[in-house]
């Protein structure tokens, strides 16, 4: 993804560009100061020029209206929405105060392993911000709560951000939709295709706190009809498993019926019940993604290639050769491109580990960018170059 503004720009003679704070599906992050009061914010921006689709400006839309309504201290605040044209673009800004501290996700990157009491009071934190965003009316799903999206203090207070896959409307049904949205190994089975209820967001909320314990992404640990089977990876409490259990339910009707029921359940004021083990859950997979998610299961060689169609692949693909090694290994397209940069995987890698993976698998040594440019052109290393160069 092309990057809308480097550090030292001022938008709307308002907030100066510091750095990046992230980059996702929808917008980029960054950390900026308003020159005004004086205060850091997070300002995430969309540019009109680098939409892939409307689709994209119709939820960083509602992110910005559903953000000016929500009042909770484990929501950083919402403060501005800008629209800036230029000579050759227009951008669309959203500005937030910034939660302090770093995500979950980064945390466990960093090395931190948090104890299992920790670890509650992060799930009952999110879960009392869950108890506030599904009483509104309409109910507001995140739809996209994972370790990147939780960010942590130091005291253990913690906030949940980027509301762009959030949802606000009435689904006294599974009414489908058009877009398929959140985080492969954090989405609930409904949301491949294209469904969300506010229990989906406790089952997002159980897979990230599954990777807090395991420090693994929980699509890659072994699941037996759609449950994922975890508790020989974990050292917790037989209370605490079973909470995590009822969580990570494949079935809507199986997991807590609310995010009020869940919370009297982690803070024991509730008894946990467990359903025993079943046929496999086709409620779960009713709908478009039955085919999709069932061979996922079923067929792990094949994993990437099914989930490909869907538009997901895993995180890192261009920074980790381990993963890439798992990506091509499980079917993924070797001609690919990274969802984050929109480049080519060779165009992407670094590595001549990476290129040697890709080119084996078939990989176009002569592809060409948006920019008319091959691998060779924008090798990030010596190496990387002239091992293209003897592949041409």
């Amino acid at each position: 993804m092309e990057l809308l503004h480097k550090s030292g720009d001022i938008i709307a003679e308002r907030y100066r560009i510091a750095d990046i704070l992230g980059e996702g599906g929808i917008g980029t992050t960054y950390l900026a100061q308003d020159v005004k009061s004086g205060s850091t914010v997070a300002l995430k921006a969309l540019s009109l020029r680098g939409m892939a689709d409307w689709k994209m400006m119709e939820l960083f839309e509602r992110e910005a209206r559903v953000l000016s309504k929500l009042e909770h201290p484990g929501i950083p605040k919402y403060l501005d929405y800008l629209q800036v044209d230029t000579q050759s673009d227009r951008g669309f800004y959203i500005a937030q105060q910034l939660a302090p501290g770093k995500s979950l996700f980064a945390l466990v990157q960093s090395g931190w392993r948090g104890t299992e009491t920790e670890i509650r009071s992060i799930a009952i934190q999110i879960l009392e911000i869950l108890v506030y965003l599904h009483s509104l009316e309409p109910p507001v799903i995140h739809r996209d709560i994972k370790p990147q999206n939780i960010i942590r203090e130091e005291n253990g207070q913690v906030f949940l951000v980027d509301f762009g896959a959030v949802q606000d409307t009435y689904h006294s049904t599974f009414a489908k939709s058009s877009t398929v949205v959140g985080t492969f190994g954090y989405m609930a089975p409904e949301q491949f295709r294209g469904q969300a209820v506010p229990t989906t967001d406790l089952y997002s909320l159980g897979a990230t706190v599954l990777f807090l314990l395991t420090h693994r992404s929980p699509a890659d640990l072994p699941q037996e009809r759609l449950k994922i089977e975890f508790r020989d990876r974990v050292q917790i409490c037989e209370e605490f498993a079973d909470w995590l259990e009822k969580m990570l339910e494949p079935d809507v009707e199986d997991r807590f019926a609310s995010a009020k029921e869940a919370l009297e359940a982690l803070r024991g004021k509730r008894r946990v019940g467990i359903k025993a083990r079943s046929p496999l859950p086709w409620k779960a997979l009713i709908g478009v993604g039955v085919a999709a998610v069932a061979s996922v299961i079923v067929l792990n060689s094949y994993k990437w290639a099914i989930l490909g169609t869907l538009g997901f692949q895993p995180e890192g693909l261009c920074t980790d050769v381990v993963t890439l090694k798992n990506y091509l290994q499980q079917g993924g397209n070797p001609n690919g491109r990274d969802n984050d940069t929109n480049l080519s995987l060779l165009n992407c890698s670094g590595y001549k580990d990476a290129a040697i993976l890709l080119i084996a698998k078939g990989a176009d040594v002569n592809a060409k960018d948006n920019g008319g440019n091959t691998p060779l052109h924008i090798a990030k290393n010596k190496d990387v170059a002239q091992y293209f160069s003897v592949k041409l």
